[in-house]
């Protein structure tokens, strides 16, 4: 999917660019489980100013608080919460989700014009499918209201648009793996928000 998209077959930043980023999309992973060395990470992100957006069926305890071990704070029972929102999307209602905040983009007038015609391909038909997609299908699908997508893609919208988009099996597993991930790089491609730093 990446390979086809932006022409690289695996992740496009590194941790530093993290501390760079504006907005995290943590999608269909569980850090604290599964990779906790990035949880120091996002930590360290979110207190630079950065908004975690986490996007799980589960909603993973260590996105709500994280408690560094080596920290005298969180030794003493303190814990920092890491996602501002969090969005419990239907189990493989990834794609549908990340079509409405396409869309949510377009309707914004947020789509970086310039880099799409320099980096893109085929928009206009792209933008006629989002056109197409009903809201109502869009939210049966995900299983995410309307108006909280809207305010997800005004998040990423803000700024410079320094995005990162990180995810695991929890979409890599799906039989549309495959066209989730285009999907989640159409909306880093809408935003021109990839091959810089602190975001892809």
């Amino acid at each position: 999917a990446l390979k086809a998209s932006v022409g690289v077959g695996k992740g496009t930043v590194t941790l530093d660019d993290f501390l760079e980023a504006e907005t995290i999309l943590c999608v269909g992973q569980n850090p604290g489980t599964n990779h906790p060395r990035m949880l120091s990470t996002l930590a360290e992100a979110v207190g630079k100013g950065a908004q975690l957006i986490a996007i799980n069926p589960l909603k993973e305890a260590g996105l709500t608080g994280f408690a560094h071990p080596q920290q005298i704070g969180w030794l003493l029972g303190f814990s920092t919460p890491l996602a501002s929102t969090y969005l419990q999307v239907r189990v493989n209602g990834d794609f549908a989700l990340f079509r409405g905040i396409a869309k949510a983009l377009v309707a914004l007038g947020a789509v970086d014009e310039a880099f799409i015609g320099e980096h893109g391909n085929d928009y206009e038909t792209y933008r006629s499918l989002l056109e197409e997609t009903t809201w109502q299908e869009i939210e049966e699908r995900s299983s995410i209201p309307r108006d909280q997508i809207e305010e997800v893609a005004a998040t990423m919208a803000r700024g410079e648009r320094r995005l990162i988009t990180c995810w695991a099996m929890g979409l890599t597993q799906h039989r549309n793996a495959v066209a989730t991930i285009r999907e989640i790089a159409n909306v880093h491609l809408l935003l021109g928000a990839v091959g810089r730093p602190g975001a892809g």
